[in-house]
């Protein structure tokens, strides 16, 4: 009996190049994240004043490099596995008599599908799933870091500023009690109609004092403006982290339904899931400890 020959590709490969489509879109948001990462850490060097300290801006440099070395990495990655799965369509394709194919298979539906085969797919399917929620978390992870690392940078910068409006209410006070102590001299002088050089030298020593005064002013002014900009940013940070934790979650609820719909019996796909589960609680439980330590 002669068999009819046809071209056909790999089910496994097939299946594989469909499942590697998450882990294509999880590196692309990953890295879309460290590009808005970088475009705030530009701006802010950008926006930083020549008084700013050395130290502050060569750790800002040190995390644009990391970022741009992540985003490299990312890159990197999206071509080779792209580059991949067109030699494996290209190359892949072979000749086999046309027997009991997967296709003959959903034709008639009274031929029984292998056991094993399905569980060797869905493993395949768990394993890429595995790798994709990985790199995503390692991504959480490293933009998690950066963020830890402004955010301490910026309660420093807080403290800082902090300390040095005391100082100068501090100041202000003192120049008040200088100024009012001045002015009541002047004014007995006055009320006495004493006009002497000492009284003139009184009056340009209180409009030195005047002009101190106002300058100590409109400074404390703009170091208050500056400390709500800071706020802001940290408000905008600590919901960052919010939101973080809220797509964890959501991956922990996804990995439980999956853990569900598995069938009985396939041992190994029930202890990947079980593994990417710890490893997603795990991360949870890190971010939340983050959050109620800013909180």
């Amino acid at each position: 009996m002669e068999h009819h020959v046809q071209a056909h590709s790999s089910p496994l490969l097939s299946t594989s190049s469909d499942t590697g489509q998450p882990q294509d879109n999880c590196g692309v948001e990953g890295l879309a994240t460290n590009i808005k990462l970088l475009l705030k850490l530009i701006q802010e060097h950008n926006g930083c004043s020549t008084k700013d300290n050395d130290e502050r801006k060569y750790n800002r440099v040190n995390g644009m490099m990391f970022i741009l070395d992540e985003a490299r990495s990312r890159v990197q990655k999206i071509q080779s596995s792209t580059k991949r799965k067109a030699e494996l369509r290209r190359c892949n394709s072979d000749l086999r008599p046309n027997i009991s194919t997967p296709r003959d298979r959903r034709l008639h539906p009274d031929v029984p599908v292998d056991e094993k085969e399905k569980l060797r797919r869905e493993l395949n399917t768990s394993l890429v799933a595995r790798q994709s929620l990985q790199a995503m978390c390692s991504s959480l992870g490293k933009e998690k870091q950066i963020m830890a690392s402004e955010l301490a940078r910026k309660a420093q910068e807080l403290a800082e500023m902090e300390e040095y409006i005391g100082d100068l209410k501090a100041r202000n006070d003192t120049l008040l009690e200088r100024l009012h102590a001045a002015s009541s001299e002047l004014k007995e002088r006055k009320n006495g109609g004493v006009d002497t050089e000492g009284n003139i030298a009184l009056q340009e020593r209180n409009k030195a004092l005047t002009e101190q005064l106002q300058k100590s002013i409109d400074g404390y002014k703009s170091l208050k403006r500056k400390l709500r900009d800071i706020q802001e940013e940290n408000k905008e940070m600590h919901a960052t982290m919010e939101q973080m934790e809220v797509e964890v979650q959501a991956g922990i609820g996804r990995i439980h339904c999956f853990k569900e719909q598995i069938i009985p019996g396939s041992e190994p796909i029930q202890e990947e899931i079980s593994a990417l589960e710890h490893l997603f609680e795990s991360l949870n439980m890190k971010i939340s400890k983050h959050t109620q330590k800013e909180t």
